[in-house]
Protein backbone atom coordinates (compact mmCIF):
# COMPACT_ATOMS: atom_id res chain seq x y z
CA UNK A 1 0.00 0.00 0.00
CA UNK A 2 1.35 3.51 -1.25
CA UNK A 3 1.04 6.04 2.22
CA UNK A 4 2.23 8.40 0.33
CA UNK A 5 -0.27 8.41 -1.98
CA UNK A 6 -3.11 7.76 1.24
CA UNK A 7 -1.47 10.87 3.12
CA UNK A 8 -1.50 13.13 -0.05
CA UNK A 9 -5.22 12.35 -0.59
CA UNK A 10 -6.04 12.96 3.28
CA UNK A 11 -4.52 16.74 2.98
CA UNK A 12 -5.81 17.40 -0.43
CA UNK A 13 -9.62 16.57 1.36
CA UNK A 14 -8.78 18.33 4.22
CA UNK A 15 -7.88 21.46 2.22
CA UNK A 16 -11.13 21.39 0.13
CA UNK A 17 -13.05 21.53 3.19
CA UNK A 18 -11.23 24.04 5.06
CA UNK A 19 -13.04 27.74 4.69
CA UNK A 20 -12.08 29.73 2.52
CA UNK A 21 -11.61 33.37 4.31
CA UNK A 22 -9.18 35.77 1.94
CA UNK A 23 -10.24 35.45 -1.93
CA UNK A 24 -13.87 35.94 -1.79
CA UNK A 25 -13.67 39.86 -3.44
CA UNK A 26 -12.24 37.86 -6.77
CA UNK A 27 -15.75 35.76 -7.56
CA UNK A 28 -18.30 37.77 -5.02
CA UNK A 29 -20.88 40.35 -4.63
CA UNK A 30 -20.58 41.31 -0.76
CA UNK A 31 -22.49 44.81 0.81
CA UNK A 32 -24.21 46.39 3.75
CA UNK A 33 -28.25 46.63 3.52
CA UNK A 34 -29.99 48.63 5.46
CA UNK A 35 -33.47 47.65 6.56
CA UNK A 36 -36.11 48.55 9.07
CA UNK A 37 -38.63 46.65 11.24
CA UNK A 38 -41.00 49.62 12.80
CA UNK A 39 -39.45 52.30 12.56
CA UNK A 40 -36.03 50.87 13.43
CA UNK A 41 -33.08 50.70 11.22
CA UNK A 42 -31.30 47.54 11.13
CA UNK A 43 -27.95 47.10 9.37
CA UNK A 44 -27.55 43.74 7.82
CA UNK A 45 -24.73 42.26 5.41
CA UNK A 46 -25.17 40.25 2.34
CA UNK A 47 -22.77 38.26 -0.04
CA UNK A 48 -23.59 36.26 -3.22
CA UNK A 49 -21.40 34.77 -6.35
CA UNK A 50 -20.69 36.99 -9.26
CA UNK A 51 -22.66 36.57 -12.54
CA UNK A 52 -25.08 33.99 -11.89
CA UNK A 53 -28.20 34.34 -13.94
CA UNK A 54 -30.49 31.95 -12.52
CA UNK A 55 -31.76 32.58 -8.74
CA UNK A 56 -29.97 30.95 -5.79
CA UNK A 57 -30.59 29.29 -2.89
CA UNK A 58 -30.21 31.22 0.25
CA UNK A 59 -28.60 31.08 4.00
CA UNK A 60 -29.75 33.75 6.75
CA UNK A 61 -26.35 33.59 9.30
CA UNK A 62 -27.51 34.45 12.60
CA UNK A 63 -24.58 36.06 14.45
CA UNK A 64 -23.20 35.13 18.12
CA UNK A 65 -24.55 37.11 20.87
CA UNK A 66 -22.25 40.16 20.51
CA UNK A 67 -23.87 41.41 17.42
CA UNK A 68 -23.27 41.37 13.71
CA UNK A 69 -19.57 41.76 13.12
CA UNK A 70 -16.31 40.08 11.14
CA UNK A 71 -17.20 36.56 12.19
CA UNK A 72 -20.51 36.26 11.08
CA UNK A 73 -20.21 38.30 7.54
CA UNK A 74 -17.10 35.88 7.36
CA UNK A 75 -19.43 32.71 7.04
CA UNK A 76 -22.00 34.81 4.95
CA UNK A 77 -18.58 34.91 2.33
CA UNK A 78 -18.05 31.80 2.33
CA UNK A 79 -21.20 30.30 2.15
CA UNK A 80 -20.99 32.71 -1.39
CA UNK A 81 -18.12 31.29 -2.09
CA UNK A 82 -20.58 27.49 -2.06
CA UNK A 83 -22.97 28.82 -4.44
CA UNK A 84 -25.34 30.49 -1.91
CA UNK A 85 -26.73 33.71 -1.30
CA UNK A 86 -26.02 34.58 2.40
CA UNK A 87 -27.76 37.40 4.37
CA UNK A 88 -26.11 38.32 7.96
CA UNK A 89 -28.88 39.48 9.54
CA UNK A 90 -29.10 42.12 12.39
CA UNK A 91 -31.10 41.18 15.50
CA UNK A 92 -30.21 44.01 17.59
CA UNK A 93 -30.62 47.09 15.20
CA UNK A 94 -28.30 49.58 13.76
CA UNK A 95 -25.51 50.77 15.75
CA UNK A 96 -26.17 47.92 18.68
CA UNK A 97 -23.08 46.07 19.36
CA UNK A 98 -21.44 44.73 22.46
CA UNK A 99 -18.28 46.16 23.61
CA UNK A 100 -17.90 43.17 25.93
CA UNK A 101 -19.39 40.28 27.11
CA UNK A 102 -21.15 42.40 29.46
CA UNK A 103 -22.77 44.03 27.13
CA UNK A 104 -23.56 41.16 25.45
CA UNK A 105 -25.90 39.16 27.68
CA UNK A 106 -27.89 42.47 28.37
CA UNK A 107 -28.20 42.93 24.44
CA UNK A 108 -28.90 39.25 24.15
CA UNK A 109 -30.46 38.77 27.42
CA UNK A 110 -33.35 40.92 25.99
CA UNK A 111 -34.33 38.07 23.20
CA UNK A 112 -33.79 34.87 25.28
CA UNK A 113 -36.80 36.92 27.67
CA UNK A 114 -38.66 38.01 24.80
CA UNK A 115 -39.22 35.30 22.17
CA UNK A 116 -41.56 37.12 20.19
CA UNK A 117 -39.99 40.08 19.64
CA UNK A 118 -36.74 37.79 18.43
CA UNK A 119 -39.24 35.79 16.26
CA UNK A 120 -40.73 39.45 14.63
CA UNK A 121 -36.66 39.88 13.89
CA UNK A 122 -36.49 36.61 12.26
CA UNK A 123 -39.32 37.66 9.96
CA UNK A 124 -38.76 40.95 9.29
CA UNK A 125 -35.03 39.39 7.80
CA UNK A 126 -37.09 36.77 5.78
CA UNK A 127 -38.97 39.56 4.35
CA UNK A 128 -36.28 41.06 3.17
CA UNK A 129 -34.27 38.27 1.98
CA UNK A 130 -37.35 37.13 -0.30
CA UNK A 131 -37.60 40.45 -1.86
CA UNK A 132 -34.36 40.27 -3.32
CA UNK A 133 -34.57 39.63 -6.91
CA UNK A 134 -31.56 37.21 -6.89
CA UNK A 135 -33.20 34.76 -4.38
CA UNK A 136 -35.06 31.71 -4.91
CA UNK A 137 -38.03 32.37 -1.91
CA UNK A 138 -38.26 28.80 -1.91
CA UNK A 139 -35.21 27.83 -1.19
CA UNK A 140 -33.89 29.34 2.02
CA UNK A 141 -32.22 27.75 4.93
CA UNK A 142 -31.34 29.91 8.54
CA UNK A 143 -28.04 28.93 10.35
CA UNK A 144 -26.51 30.40 13.77
CA UNK A 145 -23.97 30.08 15.99
CA UNK A 146 -24.10 30.11 19.76
CA UNK A 147 -27.16 32.51 20.68
CA UNK A 148 -27.64 32.67 16.67
CA UNK A 149 -27.98 28.86 17.19
CA UNK A 150 -30.92 29.55 19.40
CA UNK A 151 -32.54 32.22 16.89
CA UNK A 152 -32.37 29.45 14.12
CA UNK A 153 -33.82 26.76 16.10
CA UNK A 154 -36.69 29.13 17.29
CA UNK A 155 -36.90 29.71 13.63
CA UNK A 156 -38.38 26.06 12.84
CA UNK A 157 -40.74 26.12 16.62
CA UNK A 158 -42.16 29.51 15.04
CA UNK A 159 -42.97 27.87 11.51
CA UNK A 160 -41.34 30.25 9.74
CA UNK A 161 -41.18 28.42 6.11
CA UNK A 162 -37.41 27.72 6.36
CA UNK A 163 -36.04 24.87 4.48
CA UNK A 164 -33.43 23.27 6.77
CA UNK A 165 -31.90 24.53 10.01
CA UNK A 166 -28.68 24.47 11.57
CA UNK A 167 -27.04 25.70 14.67
CA UNK A 168 -23.62 25.51 15.98
CA UNK A 169 -22.82 25.49 19.91
CA UNK A 170 -26.37 27.04 20.44
CA UNK A 171 -28.16 27.51 23.46
CA UNK A 172 -30.98 24.91 23.68
CA UNK A 173 -33.12 26.49 26.12
CA UNK A 174 -36.60 27.26 24.63
CA UNK A 175 -39.50 28.11 26.90
CA UNK A 176 -42.36 27.15 23.96
CA UNK A 177 -40.57 23.53 23.25
CA UNK A 178 -42.88 21.57 24.47
CA UNK A 179 -45.76 22.91 22.87
CA UNK A 180 -43.95 24.28 19.56
CA UNK A 181 -41.24 21.36 19.06
CA UNK A 182 -44.90 19.75 16.12
CA UNK A 183 -44.45 22.94 14.04
CA UNK A 184 -40.45 21.65 13.00
CA UNK A 185 -41.29 20.42 9.41
CA UNK A 186 -37.68 20.25 8.15
CA UNK A 187 -34.00 19.00 8.46
CA UNK A 188 -32.57 20.22 11.83
CA UNK A 189 -28.62 19.78 11.87
CA UNK A 190 -27.30 20.72 15.62
CA UNK A 191 -23.13 20.75 16.12
CA UNK A 192 -22.23 21.10 19.71
CA UNK A 193 -19.35 20.73 21.39
CA UNK A 194 -18.65 17.63 24.03
CA UNK A 195 -16.65 19.83 26.43
CA UNK A 196 -19.82 22.88 26.39
CA UNK A 197 -20.26 23.71 29.90
CA UNK A 198 -22.22 27.02 28.86
CA UNK A 199 -25.29 24.44 27.70
CA UNK A 200 -26.90 22.38 30.69
CA UNK A 201 -26.72 18.72 30.05
CA UNK A 202 -30.66 19.15 30.87
CA UNK A 203 -31.33 21.30 27.81
CA UNK A 204 -29.65 19.16 25.50
CA UNK A 205 -31.85 15.95 27.06
CA UNK A 206 -34.81 18.17 27.18
CA UNK A 207 -34.64 19.09 23.81
CA UNK A 208 -33.65 15.66 22.02
CA UNK A 209 -36.75 14.39 23.87
CA UNK A 210 -38.94 16.84 22.05
CA UNK A 211 -37.88 16.28 18.84
CA UNK A 212 -38.06 12.80 19.40
CA UNK A 213 -42.20 12.83 20.54
CA UNK A 214 -42.43 15.56 17.67
CA UNK A 215 -41.03 13.15 15.04
CA UNK A 216 -38.48 16.04 13.99
CA UNK A 217 -35.75 15.02 11.59
CA UNK A 218 -32.88 15.85 13.27
CA UNK A 219 -28.81 15.37 13.89
CA UNK A 220 -26.90 16.22 16.96
CA UNK A 221 -23.45 15.71 16.51
CA UNK A 222 -21.06 16.25 19.41
CA UNK A 223 -17.65 16.79 18.79
CA UNK A 224 -15.73 15.36 21.83
CA UNK A 225 -13.05 17.70 23.56
CA UNK A 226 -14.65 21.27 21.91
CA UNK A 227 -16.00 24.02 24.33
CA UNK A 228 -18.83 26.19 23.50
CA UNK A 229 -18.05 28.42 20.53
CA UNK A 230 -16.04 25.98 18.88
CA UNK A 231 -15.57 27.56 15.17
CA UNK A 232 -14.26 31.38 15.93
CA UNK A 233 -10.55 31.42 15.90
CA UNK A 234 -10.62 34.29 18.08
CA UNK A 235 -11.26 32.04 21.35
CA UNK A 236 -8.14 31.03 22.90
CA UNK A 237 -9.20 28.69 26.01
CA UNK A 238 -8.30 31.37 28.39
CA UNK A 239 -10.06 34.02 31.26
CA UNK A 240 -10.21 36.67 27.88
CA UNK A 241 -12.66 34.32 26.38
CA UNK A 242 -14.44 32.64 28.90
CA UNK A 243 -12.98 29.26 28.64
CA UNK A 244 -13.78 29.05 24.88
CA UNK A 245 -11.33 27.62 23.04
CA UNK A 246 -11.18 27.41 19.21
CA UNK A 247 -11.15 23.88 17.76
CA UNK A 248 -9.99 23.28 14.12
CA UNK A 249 -10.62 19.66 13.68
CA UNK A 250 -14.75 20.55 15.01
CA UNK A 251 -15.16 23.80 13.24
CA UNK A 252 -13.49 21.59 9.68
CA UNK A 253 -15.83 18.64 10.41
CA UNK A 254 -19.04 21.04 11.20
CA UNK A 255 -18.55 23.61 8.06
CA UNK A 256 -18.02 20.10 5.80
CA UNK A 257 -21.02 18.96 7.56
CA UNK A 258 -23.07 22.12 6.37
CA UNK A 259 -22.16 22.27 3.12
CA UNK A 260 -23.42 18.49 2.18
CA UNK A 261 -26.58 19.54 4.78
CA UNK A 262 -27.13 22.67 2.65
CA UNK A 263 -26.57 20.54 -0.87
CA UNK A 264 -28.88 18.35 0.27
CA UNK A 265 -31.81 20.29 1.63
CA UNK A 266 -31.55 23.26 -0.93
CA UNK A 267 -31.63 21.25 -4.49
Amino acid sequence: MNWKILIATGIATLTACNPKENNAAMHQVDETIIYEQNGQKFEGFVAYPKGKKEKLPAVIVVHEWDGLGGYAKMRAKMLAENGYFAFALDMYGQGKRAKDYKEAAALSGEYYKDRALLRSRIQTALEVLKKRKEVDASRIAIIGYCFGGMVAIEAGLMASGVKAIAAFHASLKFPSLTNDAKNIKVPVLIHHGGADSAVPEKDVNALKAAFGKAGVKYQFIVHPGATHAFTNKKNTGGPETMGMKYDAKADLASWASLLSFLHNNLK
